[in-house]
């Protein structure tokens, strides 16, 4: 099976979308059959074959334009390279003479399209709508991700595949010695809090913020991400802290954030909704007590091992924050199962499971 993977994501901004398209490489390269080929597809294919440690053969795809890279040059290369099936991201060519496999990581834009501005255009969730009725396969990475599909799309349940996120244990895991070399370049004196996404409506960050403003813990907020659209929101909220409480370290690079978790007294995810929540399993792996909410899917990832609030009530975040920060039974307990939580989510049964999805469409 010679299979064909959009991977353009590699060269764009860190998002979990990026993570999954990374590690989902990694491991099919290791769990594929012996007459499997991955075939994967860049803007930078030099750039990318770094990232994934040479797995496959690595081709260039090109405009970065989806509007003539997907209706006319995807479908001319699934020819060429006499690809069998074609993996792709939210939207797969309009035509194509090969099966096509479709990963949509969550339809918040339709559920949720008050928590969307101009993340999405109309012809881009027309374009989904119909990829995933196209589709051979649909991946999706949870339970409610694949209901909310259900719902909204219509599509027969038997073409939909849940294909979790993972972990990867060699980045994210408890360190013996924190690395004081991160407290030192990001000058991070005292104990903290982290929060880390996408600076976004969805994120709750105004909420956190003003709860953190409120709560007894003498400790910093350290909050890493993107700033993304209503960002302005956030910084007026930030205005209620104290100066120098709140920290804003932007995108990090991805080698710093395994060290700052384990540096962290805690992460504060009180998310609005999510289609997963990367985050919250990393933060378990490196031991990080973890505060969020029992909003999406964030209850499958995080299971009884997480803190929870509801992230419409600063009062619940505020009382929250406290106990997270103080308890030190619940801490050590939410360490204990926080761990092993994120040791069931491997990215080696993603990638089987990937395999199987990837059967059926042929």
């Amino acid at each position: 099976m010679r299979i064909g993977i959009d991977a353009h994501h590699l060269n764009g901004k860190h998002q979990g979308s990026r993570t999954y398209l990374l590690q989902l490489i990694r491991a099919l390269n290791q769990e594929k059959n012996d007459g499997d080929e991955l075939w994967i597809y860049s803007f930078e294919p030099d750039a990318t074959r770094a990232l994934v440690a040479g797995a496959g053969e690595h081709r260039r795809v090109f405009p970065q334009s989806a509007k003539l890279r997907l209706p006319i040059v995807v479908p001319f290369l699934e020819i060429v390279h006499r690809l069998d099936l074609f993996h792709s991201q939210y939207i797969v060519p309009p035509l194509s003479a090969i099966p096509e496999v479709v990963t949509i990581h969550d339809v918040l834009f339709e559920t949720h399209p008050d928590l969307f501005e101009d993340a999405f255009s109309s012809r881009s969730t027309h374009l989904i709508r119909r990829s995933a009725r196209r589709a051979k396969a649909v991946l999706t990475v949870s339970e409610f991700s694949k209901q909310a599909i259900l719902d909204n799309y219509g599509i027969p349940e038997s073409r939909i595949f849940v294909t979790t996120n993972a972990v990867d244990p060699e980045r994210f895991h408890v360190l013996a010695e924190p690395p004081a070399s991160l407290r030192e370049r990001y000058r991070l004196e005292k104990p903290f809090v982290l929060s880390v996404g996408r600076l976004e409506p969805r994120k709750n960050l105004e909420r956190l913020i003003r709860a953190f403003a409120r709560a007894e813990s003498e400790v910093d907020l350290v909050v890493v991400g993107t700033p993304d659209f209503r960002y302005q929101r956030v910084v007026e909220a930030a205005e209620k802290l104290d100066p120098g409480r709140l920290h804003f370290l932007g995108p990090v690079p991805d080698d710093d954030l395994p060290g700052l978790y384990n540096l962290s007294e805690a992460l504060a995810y009180p998310s609005l909704v999510e289609g997963f929540g990367m985050p919250v399993l990393e933060a378990m792996a490196c031991g990080t007590p973890v505060l969020t909410t029992r909003r999406g899917a964030l209850p499958e990832v995080a299971g009884e091992a997480a803190l929870y609030v509801d992230p419409l009530d600063e009062e619940s975040i505020t009382d929250g924050l406290d106990r997270i920060l103080s308890d030190s039974e619940l801490r050590a307990r939410l360490v204990r199962d926080g761990i092993a939580r994120a040791g069931e989510f491997r990215w080696d049964a993603t990638a089987r499971e990937t395999l199987t999805a990837y059967r059926s469409a042929l």
